[in-house]
C-alpha cells in the first residue's frame, strides 16, 4: 500500500500576518503595498490586534503615500475600517484595542486630514469609507476627534460639503458624522451652521419627502437641526437671519396637509410621520426657552410667518396624534 505524503504544514495566521506586514514596510512598489494590504484584509476581522500590532501605523501611512491611486486607498480603508469593526467571535477584538487604534490616529493631526482630503475626491468609495472610519474612531475618541476635524484646514467646509452629494449612503454617512460631531460644542456648531448648514438640512428634508412621506432621514435631518441650534444664540439669530422660519411654516404646513390622492398611510409611514413631527416641534421649542436670550425675537418671528397659527391649527386638529398634540401643549 503507498502511503501518501503529507504537504506541508498550514501556515499559521500570526505567521502570514507578520509576512504581509512585513512586505507592506519595505515594499517600495505600489503593486506590491497593495497586495500586502489585500492580505491584511483577509485577516483583519478576526484577527484585528495581530493585523493592527503589526502594520496599524503602516497602514495610515499608504494613505498619504498612495493617495492618488484610488484602488490602494480602496483597500486601505476597508481594511482600516474592518478593524474598527471586528468579527464579534474575534477572541482578538476589545474596547482596548478600539481605544489605542483611535489614539494611534487622532495623536497626529495629518492622519485626521489625511481622512478629511479624501472627502475632495470623487470616488465614491473614498468619500464613503473616509466617513466612516471618522465616524468610528469618532465614537472612540470623541474629543479628540472634534479637536484634529476643528483644527484641520476646511475640515468643517469639507464635512458640511457632503451634504450636497447626491449619492445617498455618502450623504446620509455625512449627516450621521455631524450629528455625532455637534452636540456639545457650541464653536463647532456655529462653524456648521455657516457653511450654509441650514439650508443644505431643508433641501434634504424636501428631497427626501418632507415630514409626511419622508423617512428616518428627515427625522436625523432635524436631530441635527436641533444640534445645531440648541442654546446656541449665535445660531438662532442666523436661522432667522438666512430666512429659515418660513421654511418652517412649510414644514408644518406640509405635516397638516391632507393628500387625498395618496389615500391613506400605511401603519409604519403613521409612525415616522409622527416621529418627524415630534421632532419639528421639540426643535421649535428650542427658540423658547423661558428667560432664553433671542426668545423674543424668536417669537416675533414665529408670528410674523404664522408658525403659531400653524402649531394652533395642529393641536386642534383631531386627526393629530395624541402624544403630538401634548408636546404642542407643554410648548
Amino acid at each position: 500500500m503507498f502511503s501518501i505524503p503529507q504537504g506541508p504544514a498550514k501556515q499559521s495566521a500570526n505567521d502570514a500576518i507578520n509576512v504581509f506586514s512585513g512586505r507592506l514596510q519595505s515594499a517600495t512598489l505600489l503593486e506590491d503595498r497593495r497586495n500586502a494590504v489585500l492580505g491584511l484584509r483577509s485577516f483583519a476581522r478576526q484577527y484585528p490586534a495581530s493585523v493592527a500590532s503589526g502594520s496599524f501605523r503602516d497602514l495610515i501611512g499608504s494613505l498619504g503615500k498612495d493617495v492618488e491611486d484610488v484602488d490602494t486607498v480602496k483597500v486601505v480603508l476597508e481594511t482600516l475600517i474592518m478593524l474598527f469593526s471586528p468579527d464579534e467571535s474575534s477572541p482578538e477584538a476589545s474596547d482596548e484595542l478600539l481605544l489605542w487604534m483611535a489614539d494611534e490616529f487622532t495623536q497626529r493631526q495629518d492622519n485626521i486630514t489625511i481622512l478629511l482630503d479624501l472627502l475632495e475626491t470623487g470616488d465614491f468609495y473614498s468619500r464613503l469609507y473616509s466617513l466612516q472610519l471618522l465616524n468610528a474612531i469618532l465614537s472612540a475618541r470623541a474629543e479628540r476627534t472634534e479637536e484634529c476635524i476643528f483644527t484641520a484646514p476646511l475640515g468643517i467646509s469639507r464635512l458640511v460639503a457632503v451634504l450636497d452629494d447626491t449619492r445617498e449612503a455618502i450623504r446620509n454617512e455625512g449627516l450621521s458624522l455631524l450629528t455625532y460631531l455637534t452636540p456639545h460644542s457650541p464653536e463647532l456648531q456655529k462653524l456648521v451652521a455657516f457653511e450654509n448648514a441650514f439650508d443644505k438640512i431643508f433641501n434634504i428634508i424636501k428631497t427626501e419627502g418632507s415630514l409626511s412621506h419622508g423617512g428616518r432621514v428627515v427625522e436625523d435631518c432635524l436631530i441635527l437641526l436641533a444640534n445645531l441650534l440648541r442654546m446656541n444664540v449665535s445660531n438662532q439669530s442666523h436661522f432667522r437671519e438666512t430666512g429659515c422660519v418660513p421654511k418652517i411654516a412649510q414644514l408644518l404646513d406640509d405635516a397638516t396637509s391632507k393628500d387625498e390622492e395618496d389615500g391613506e398611510l400605511a401603519e409604519w409611514a403613521e409612525v415616522q410621520r409622527n416621529r418627524n413631527i415630534y421632532a419639528l416641534l421639540a426643535v421649535l421649542r428650542l427658540f423658547l426657552v423661558r428667560g432664553g436670550t433671542g426668545a423674543q425675537a424668536n417669537q416675533a418671528s414665529f408670528w410674523q410667518h404664522r408658525v403659531l397659527h400653524k402649531v394652533l391649527d395642529m393641536a386642534f386638529d383631531h386627526s393629530t396624534d395624541v402624544q403630538i398634540k401634548s408636546e404642542v401643549r407643554d410648548a
